[in-house]
């Protein structure tokens, strides 16, 4: 009778929810309520980590009452607005569930987004990160400004084209992670760039990642009987500038040998121009020269390809923490 070794994933016993705020006195009260009560009626140990990104208003003692007397409810502050990644890495290292979701604490990806996700990983235990995305065919989006809409999907189909292939929501905050993971890599970036970076790095790391369909909805603030139509406070012009830089620096090899590819084939061109001319008594030596010169850089970008592969090899093992 042979020895039988069964390997399986532990299983899932504790979910952490990490919400970051910033400013939202308007509907940080109504929203907590409705949050706890949706995530604590889940069939698991449940902590809700809340986050206060150094709010300037009374968003942070508003929390404070609400959450008088609620069981497994972590607050998290700190005096000064430091981003959303570093709100959301002060999370994570506070969170002890098998599971980590971060999300909006506004509840714009819905009340039952944790259950969601949560029910992807009993799904498939075999992945690490699933990410809401509003971009799959069952996803949409509501109350959004097509402007932001317009910025996200072309942001998003960039990324995927060149990034992150096959990742529909690359800029998304609310994704759950198992716990060994998100915890076993170091993030640096404490704005909106930590969504990209930690994508980077799962992917690099051969990590596996999925998503499911949602819906992301902009509530409007309830303000004196009426209400105000909800107003982002992202920089548009410097969200795209950040993330188009990250984009490009993040994955050079493929951009290496695309150019480098580009230089041999006309190199190629050139060469065969260079006979014809010469077969046809036409003054060839400077076609042949400009073959050389492409040939050249060709080699040299492929040569440069190759070593930026073995550094990210390299920074695999570094992007790990001991």
């Amino acid at each position: 009778m042979p020895k039988i070794i069964e390997l399986a994933r532990s299983d899932i016993r504790k979910i952490s929810v990490v919400c970051p705020y910033y400013n939202e006195a308007q509907v940080i009260e109504k929203s907590v309520t409705a949050f706890y009560q949706s995530v604590v009626a889940m069939d698991y140990e449940i902590e809700l980590i809340l986050v206060n990104d150094g709010s300037t208003d009374d968003s942070f003692e508003i929390v404070k009452e609400v959450t008088n007397g609620l069981e497994n409810v972590i607050l998290i502050t700190y005096p000064f607005n430091e981003g959303r990644g570093y709100a959301l890495k002060r999370g994570i290292d506070a969170a002890t569930g098998d599971i980590i979701v971060t999300t909006e604490i506004d509840l714009s990806w819905g009340e039952d987004i944790v259950q969601r996700i949560v029910r992807k990983f009993e799904e498939k235990s075999y992945l690490d990160c699933v990410i809401a995305s509003p971009n799959l065919s069952k996803g949409k989006y509501k109350n959004v400004p097509f402007k932001r809409i317009l910025i996200s999907k072309i942001g998003n189909y960039l990324i995927r084209l060149f990034f992150v292939p096959g990742i529909s929501m690359n800029t998304g905050m609310t994704r759950g992670y198992r716990k060994k993971i998100i915890k076993g890599i170091d993030i640096v970036e404490n704005g909106k760039e930590f969504h990209l970076e930690v994508l980077l790095k799962l992917n690099a790391l051969r990590y596996k990642i999925d998503e499911i369909p949602a819906t992301l909805e902009w509530k409007n603030i309830e303000n004196k009987n009426e209400n105000v139509k909800r107003k982002s406070s992202t920089k548009i012009f410097k969200v795209i500038r950040t993330h188009i830089n990250f984009l490009f620096f993040s994955r050079p090899l493929k951009y290496f040998w695309v150019i480098s590819f580009v230089l041999l084939f006309l190199s190629l061109i050139s060469f065969a121009t260079g006979i014809y001319f010469l077969l046809t008594g036409v003054e060839s030596l400077w076609m042949g020269m400009t073959s050389l010169l492409f040939a050249i850089f060709g080699v040299l970008f492929f040569g440069i390809g190759i070593i930026t592969e073995q550094n990210i090899s390299i920074l695999q093992e570094l992007w790990r923490k001991d």
